[in-house]
């Protein structure tokens, strides 16, 4: 068993065949380690792109990748061929993310007319798997620098934004926090299931009756004492969430409830957020003016 640890830096470029931006690789990058975590070799090689042959200039000041340089580069049909040649067989291909892995895989169907990365049989995020070891305070995802620290391990020992560079900080969060078992956990095989869950793209939905969601959802109680409540404003949709006004007798207040509903590959993600519009409501207003 080895252990891959890939990277990529890519260039955004227009691509007038398919009339989008596509996010072309320029350099592939990668550490690979035995069974005991001892680098057992390293991969890198720059990609002679076919959609731009100019960088991005935010792009040439993040890697210090020049044009000439890219030019000079191979053509990605060989860069892979090189590189699966290079893994072998029995191996976990892990990224930062899978950002990379979702590129890499837009690139195979533009350039290889492929809809899988064939010699990819397992993959684990190994962005993923750091956070389980790791403080992540109130952030959602930990980026390399930040969890490179959080494990004492120094970034700047690497030059940032090149891809075995990157590779090899990656490889060394790798090593700090290795456990088979949970890394056993985290890794899946690159099956019909994992192509398909890695090109779906998650949406919020729109439609109240949309057949995906439960017409309960809509169902709505107070949130301080949890009784009925009477609509004032149905529900409507907008900037990615259904609103609603509603009163409460109970409680003598009205408020609204936003409703955002995001359909991911396997589950829907739903999240409720209650507003005070009017913290009391009078009685009446002759009982205003008697107090």
């Amino acid at each position: 068993m080895h252990y891959i640890i890939m990277d990529l830096e890519w260039n955004n470029a227009y691509s007038r065949t398919s009339q989008k931006f596509i996010n072309e690789i320029i350099e592939i990058g990668a550490v690979k380690l035995d069974e005991k975590l001892n680098v057992a070799g390293t991969f890198s090689q720059l990609v002679k792109p076919v959609i731009s042959n100019k960088l991005r200039a935010r792009i040439k000041d993040l890697t210090h990748i020049t044009n000439d340089e890219i030019r000079a580069g191979k053509p990605f049909a060989d860069v892979i061929e090189e590189l699966k040649n290079w893994a072998g067989n029995d191996c976990i291909f892990m990224t930062w993310g899978d950002t990379d892995i979702r590129t890499m895989l837009t690139n195979f169907k533009i350039f290889l007319n492929k809809n899988s990365i064939d010699f990819i049989e397992k993959y684990a995020d190994l962005q993923k798997y750091c956070q389980r070891f790791i403080d992540m305070k109130d952030l959602s995802q930990a980026g390399l620098s930040y969890a490179a620290e959080c494990l004492n391990i120094d970034p700047e020992q690497f030059p940032h934004h090149r891809a075995l560079d990157d590779s090899r900080l990656s490889a060394e969060c790798f090593k700090k926090v290795f456990n088979s078992d949970i890394l056993f956990e985290d890794t899946v095989l690159c099956d019909g299931d994992f192509y398909s869950r890695l090109v779906f793209k998650p949406f919020y939905i729109t439609d109240k009756n949309d057949p995906l969601i439960d017409k309960g959802i809509f169902n709505c109680y107070c949130d301080m004492c949890g009784a009925k409540v009477t609509v004032m404003k149905d529900w409507k949709y907008g900037n990615q969430s259904f609103r609603g006004d509603f009163y409460c007798e109970n409680c003598n207040r009205e408020f609204r409830v936003a409703l955002r509903i995001k359909k991911n590959y396997d589950y829907l993600d739903v999240k409720r957020r209650y507003f005070e519009k009017i913290r009391a409501k009078a009685l009446t207003q002759s009982g205003q003016q008697d107090e």
